[in-house]
């Protein structure tokens, strides 16, 4: 560890010319040890791993976007969606079934997915209100 240590301090002081919070040795051999280590890692192991909050929901007037982005690993076709009780539910992206909470109601029959530049579409239309307007009489 000596050596290690007097190749970042090629004089061999206990100390550098830094002030000690910005040189620490340790934390330094930890850092090239660790940068090692990754390099020399197998390639699978190196990537960093799709998170499941990298899709976006945006809620427009009429109807709530899905976006969500696919690694160039996964077959597109084993990708299955369906929508109901105000989620979104996705299989076949990650390891288990992932459910998109939506901020709006949408209606179930009226949905559109479009897969394109690695990431899928999905646009789904707002359920209309059933709400009706009650006229007074006097």
């Amino acid at each position: 560890m000596k050596d290690i240590m007097n190749w970042f301090n090629p004089l061999g002081k206990d100390s550098s010319f830094l002030p000690d919070d910005l040189m620490d040795m340790g934390k330094m051999n930890d850092f090239v040890q660790k940068s090692i280590q990754e390099a020399l890692a197998p390639k699978d192991q190196q990537k960093p791993k799709q998170s499941h909050s990298d899709y976006k929901v945006m809620e427009l007037m009429k109807e709530v976007v899905v976006i969500i982005p696919v690694p160039y690993e996964v077959d597109v076709e084993g990708i299955r969606l369906s929508v109901g009780s105000g989620k979104l539910f996705v299989s076949g992206i990650w390891a288990e079934r992932m459910e998109i909470a939506l901020p709006a109601q949408t209606s179930r029959r009226n949905g559109y997915a479009q897969y394109q530049d690695g990431a899928i579409e999905v646009r789904l239309q707002k359920k209309s209100s059933d709400e009706k307007e009650i006229f007074l009489h006097y």
